[in-house]
């Protein structure tokens, strides 16, 4: 069976640094994978290569199951139009606008009217933009900022703007989510209220590709884990068997499995 995205053979290097080194994944339809590692171990930077940030120096990315394509020499944004979306470890909101126009402007990647129509204001551009305001509001009562939908969005708490990145990156109706240490900042219970959404949306079907330190946000939402030290793939399996590799361990885990 082929994979949603396919990843075979990448290689990235920065100068006389190999940050991937003939790295080879796959993420299924349906699945949760999660991508672990120390820091430094490439987990970003592979994703800013799946994402068009990066280019590989060698490699394969192939995304799609009924229309495979390849995403090397693709820009983020024609990757997007194919149907991936992410958040970033650092977010990356628009603060100085509302947390509606925020979500609003991720469904950009959905909507087929031209400059032209929109300054005309058209029946087709105006169609598209109450259906971008409609779906805004479905995804903001989804995340729980239904209530917030007319505040700035840099006057959020930080929990809350992980939740508008989501929003926002699940406007574009991706057919793969790619989500970068969205628990990174939170606390706790924050943590928690992340791992009931993000249950959710596999509960929905969603394909779900994530990176993050947090073993207790992790281990229980991915159907299996993928384990980067250095820039190479040391272990792959589901959550069980990696906490247990002696290599996940000795890279990455510490003594305790399942204590962070």
């Amino acid at each position: 069976m082929s994979a949603l995205l396919e990843i075979d053979g990448l290689t990235k290097r920065f100068g006389g640094v190999i940050a991937l080194d003939e790295v080879t994944l796959g993420v299924q339809q349906g699945e949760t994978v999660g991508l672990i590692g120390p820091n430094g171990a490439g987990k970003t930077t592979l994703f800013n290569c799946v994402t068009g940030v990066l280019q590989a120096d060698r490699g394969t990315l192939v995304f799609g199951r009924t229309t495979p394509t390849s995403l090397i020499g693709l820009s983020p944004h024609e990757i997007a139009q194919c149907g991936l979306a992410r958040t970033f470890q650092n977010i990356r909101l628009f603060t100085g606008v509302t947390v509606l126009e925020n979500v609003v402007i991720g469904t950009y990647a959905r909507t087929h009217a031209g400059l032209l129509s929109a300054a005309l204001l058209t029946a087709d551009a105006r169609r598209e933009e109450q259906w971008a305001r409609e779906r805004a509001l479905e995804l903001l009562e989804f995340v729980g900022l239904a209530d917030r939908a007319d505040a700035l969005a840099g006057s959020l708490p930080f929990g809350w703007q992980r939740r508008l990145e989501i929003a926002r990156a699940l406007a574009a109706d991706p057919a793969l989510l790619l989500l970068d240490e969205p628990a990174a900042g939170l606390n706790p219970v924050e943590k928690q209220q992340l791992v009931q959404l993000i249950s959710q949306l596999k509960g929905q079907g969603c394909s779900i590709f994530l990176i993050d330190h947090d073993m207790r946000v992790v281990m229980p939402i991915s159907d299996r884990v993928v384990v980067l030290d250095h820039g190479k793939k040391i272990a792959e399996g589901p959550p069980h068997a990696v906490q247990a590799d002696p290599r996940v361990i000795e890279a990455y885990l510490g003594a305790t499995p399942g204590s962070r």
